[in-house]
This record gives C-alpha cells, structure tokens and sequence, in this order.
C-alpha cells in the first residue's frame, strides 16, 4: 500500500520557508518586479498606439475600435474624477488613467501564469508611497507653511499623535491591497492543495505521485472559477477602492472651486428680483 502522506505539501508553510530562506544580504530582480516592468511597459505601448490613432484620427468621423474605447474610458475617468474630488480635477485624469490600468492589470496578472505582482509586498508598498507623496506634495502645494499647522492641532502637545497618524494612508492602503490578494492566493493555493490529495486518493491506480496524472483530474474546474473571481471581480474592487482613496485624500488638499454655491445663490436672488 503506497503511503500517500508523504507527497503532501502544506502551501501555507512552503511560502513561509521561501520567505525565510531568502537571501536578503543578495538582492536580486525577483519574478513579480519583472512582471511590474512588463505590465508598465505594456500599458507605455497602449497608450503610445491610442496616441498616434487619436492624432491621426479625423473628428468629423466617429472613433471605432481600440479608439472607441479609449475616449469611453477616458471620459469616465474624467466624471469619475470630478465626481470624487468633487472640484475641478485639473490633470488628475491623466493620473488615475494610468493607475487604473496598471493596477487592474497587476491583479489579473496572475491569470497569465506569470509571477503576480500585488501579492509581493514591495509593490503595493510603492504603489502607496507614490500616494503619500502626492498627498503631501498637494498639500504643501497648495497651503504652504500652512500646512505644517495641522501637526499641532487642535494643541501642541498633540504633535508625536499627529507625526504618527500622517503614515495611515500609506500603511493601512498598502497591507490592504497585499491582504487581500495574498488571502486570494492563499485561497487558491489551499483549494488546489485540497483537490490534489483528493484526486491523488480517488485515482492512485494510475501510479506516479502527488503532482503526476494522478492529482490533476479534479483541480482545473473550481481552481479556474477561483482565479477568475479573485483576479477580475476582486480586482477590479480593490483597484476602484485603492483609487478612490487616493482621490479622496489627495482632493481635500486641494481648494474649494466652488465657495459654498454663493454665486449661484445670488445670481437666483438677482434673477428673482428682476
């Protein structure tokens, strides 16, 4: 009788061990960097061939294909823009056009069976910092020396407090996005190991161990239903999430356009009295 414990795996405890046995003291391009830089390069040469079309594109005739759906996108980044900055949103667009697509690309990146990205710490961990930055850049931009009279708020002695909480959006933003695509991952992982060891069971008859003919008979169904609800549906959530945030934060650094709707207050009292 052949003892079939001894092809099981645990793929909590094999991510561990990678993790430990890493050679920090010898950085190197891991898998999920390499996968970033192509997703990048991917989304540069979109964006570069939906320019030239648009530059050669006549406005009197309407847009079709890849163009047609650009300027739809587009358009909605716009109002989604506007609609949650609440003001004018200047050339944030162009911004949160590109996060989109990058970020929506890095969590069906997994589906191309290459190395995924959100699930590697570094890059949600940079993608967040970039926020940061921009929160704060907008900040100073716009409020000058100002700005640093929040830290003192509503009393001095409320500084250290302060100093401690300007790093939530960074860090709570960050382990958000590698929480849940690592739990995705997890997920997956556990399910498939589960399948495995029971296809192994049911058709051990064909010999070979864990990971031969044997084990592979009732993964593929449920693994592929998995990846596409934890790559599409819960990427796309993450991603509107991760951006509306950003939104969100970055806006209230921003001036108001519009003082409290005044001017049109008057300008219906004026109509009024005419």
């Amino acid at each position: 009788m052949i003892d079939v414990t001894r092809f099981y795996s645990n793929p909590l405890q094999d991510m561990i061990d990678r993790f430990a046995n890493t050679d920090w003291s010898h950085p190197s391009i891991s898998g999920p960097v390499i996968s970033s830089l192509i997703i990048m390069a991917l989304v540069a040469v979109l964006f570069i061939i939906i320019g030239i079309m648009a530059a050669r594109h006549d406005p009197l005739k309407p847009s079709r294909g890849l163009l047609l759906l650009a300027e739809t996108f587009v358009d909605w980044v716009e109002n989604w823009t506007r609609g949650i900055m609440g003001k004018n949103p200047r050339s944030w667009p162009g911004y949160f056009l590109c996060l989109f697509t990058y970020l929506f690309l890095s969590f069906i990146w997994s589906i191309t069976g290459l190395p995924s990205t959100i699930d590697y710490l570094l890059i949600p961990f940079t993608l967040s910092t970039v926020m940061f930055i921009l929160i704060q850049a907008t900040g100073l931009r716009y409020q000058k020396w100002r700005y640093f009279h929040r830290y003192i708020e509503p009393v001095p002695i409320w500084l250290p407090i302060n100093l401690i909480t300007m790093w939530t959006p960074l860090i709570s933003t960050a382990l958000r996005m590698f929480g849940n695509c690592l739990a995705g991952s997890v997920v997956i992982g556990l399910v498939n190991w589960g399948f495995k060891n029971l296809s192994f069971n049911i058709f051990s008859f064909m010999g070979g161990d864990i990971n031969g003919p044997a084990g592979i008979w009732l993964g593929p169904a449920p693994i592929a239903v998995l990846n596409l609800y934890f790559a599409l549906f819960s990427g796309y959530i993450q991603t509107l999430v991760f951006a509306s945030l950003s939104a969100v934060w970055i806006g209230q650094e921003m001036p108001e356009d519009d003082p409290m709707g005044t001017d049109r207050q008057v300008t219906r009292g004026e109509k009024v009295a005419k």
